[in-house]
């Protein structure tokens, strides 16, 4: 009967202790993302860029985000998941598409070219990652592990964090033109060889 007093008695002091525990970490959770929102604001503020701010009610609510268009193709930055998964996404939607799948991503022990995890067809990979493409996205990578992934006539890529580094995103806008530049310019070679 004494074990059964001292589990109840632990219970009863345990049990707010994790009530508060659960309320500091959503008030933390909830003070970081205002604060990124807010960074996204000003970043889309001095871009010239929409600015989408968050929206829905916890647990279905989305996180802010920038969306913009450059010479037809719609762009998104956006944020997923929380705390350490916690990952920066530019959506890429090119104004052609291709007909595949890809997820690579860059090999930062060589330096010297992007490694291909998955790839459908065989060599689609080539399509996308030209000279240019590799070239920035090896020089926005800086030691993080950033995935290129294209499905279905959309390009995602990501990178670990959420990003407030302005010069960083701006080059993440420079890849991502690249990217849509050579989507267009394999579209296009496709279509005159179809063509001829």
């Amino acid at each position: 009967m004494g074990y059964d007093l001292l589990a109840a008695a632990f219970f009863v002091l345990l049990t707010p202790i994790v009530l508060v525990g659960f309320v500091a970490f959503w008030v933390v959770t909830a003070r970081d993302r205002e604060e990124h929102g807010a960074f996204l604001e000003g970043y889309a503020r001095a871009r010239g860029l929409a600015f989408l701010p968050a929206a829905g009610e916890w647990p279905n609510r989305t996180s802010a985000a920038v969306e913009w268009s450059e010479g037809g193709v719609r762009m998104r930055l956006s944020v997923l998941g929380r705390e350490a998964r916690a990952k920066t996404r530019l959506t890429i939607r090119p104004r052609s598409t291709l007909l595949g799948a890809l997820v690579a991503t860059p090999d930062v022990e060589t330096r010297a070219f992007v490694r291909t995890l998955r790839e459908r067809p065989a060599k689609f990979g080539e399509r996308i990652l030209d000279e240019r493409v590799t070239r920035a996205l090896l020089g926005f990578c800086q030691r993080d592990r950033v995935v290129l992934t294209y499905r279905r006539g959309r390009v995602l890529l990501d990178w670990p964090g959420r990003e407030t580094n302005d010069a960083r995103l701006d080059q993440a806008r420079l890849v991502a033109s690249e990217i849509a530049r050579a989507v267009d310019a394999k579209f296009r070679a496709a279509a005159a060889a179809r063509a001829a």
